[in-house]
């Protein structure tokens, strides 16, 4: 059973990474490159201190009246930095306990990959990529609770994991566990910062 998964991965990825060009290299070069999304980090952590960006829903919006602008956005940022230091700290630990070899690096692909940024180093399983960026996005969603903002923040994430494929950086498992481990790290990093929130508002009572 794990042969046929791993047999299937293997086919997966290499059935993405085959559908390669000059544009769509340089398309997912640069939506895996982490310089060029800073402006976007800068953006979000300026938004958590604009009371209009928050949702009816959202724990900012309910406690905000109680609380000041500026310890609101603070939590929100702190929050976020928390949710992306867990994640690059529970991939590391992970990928170091199960040595997995990227997919340039895996002796039964080799010479099967188009490999526009280089076979990497270090392990694979799994990708920080995918788990940074999907954390951001689920506790951003969460903060903020704006649909829209959801949509577009959750297809970001979703094609800077993509790229880590066609890039072959990553097994498509990698990123899918990735995803689903960013995913409950920012969903539990939102639990806390809700918590904490409502603390706070009622010192403030």
């Amino acid at each position: 059973m794990i042969d046929r998964l791993i047999e299937m991965d293997h086919w997966i990825t290499l059935g993405l990474n085959s559908v390669h060009t000059p544009f769509w290299d340089s398309v997912m070069l640069f939506l895996s490159a982490k310089t060029v999304w800073i402006p976007l980090y800068v953006a979000l952590a300026v938004l958590m201190f604009i009371p209009k960006w928050y949702g009816r829903r959202s724990p900012a919006f309910r406690y905000g009246h109680r609380i000041p602008l500026w310890l609101t956005g603070l939590c929100g940022v702190l929050a976020v930095l928390l949710c992306f230091g867990l994640t690059e700290q529970i991939t590391n630990i992970v990928k170091n306990l199960v040595e997995r070899p990227r997919p340039g690096l895996d002796p039964l692909l080799d010479g099967l990959l188009h490999l526009p940024e280089g076979a990497g180093g270090g392990y694979g399983f799994f990708s920080a990529h995918a788990s940074n960026t999907f954390g951001l996005a689920m506790v951003t969603s969460l903060i903020f609770r704006r649909r829209w903002f959801s949509a577009g923040i959750m297809t970001w994430a979703a094609l800077i994991s993509f790229s880590r494929i066609y890039l072959a950086k990553h097994f498509t498992t990698d990123v899918l566990c990735g995803v689903l481990a960013g995913i409950l790290v920012g969903w539990a990093v939102y639990c806390l910062y809700a918590w904490v929130l409502s603390l706070i508002s009622r010192k403030y009572q």
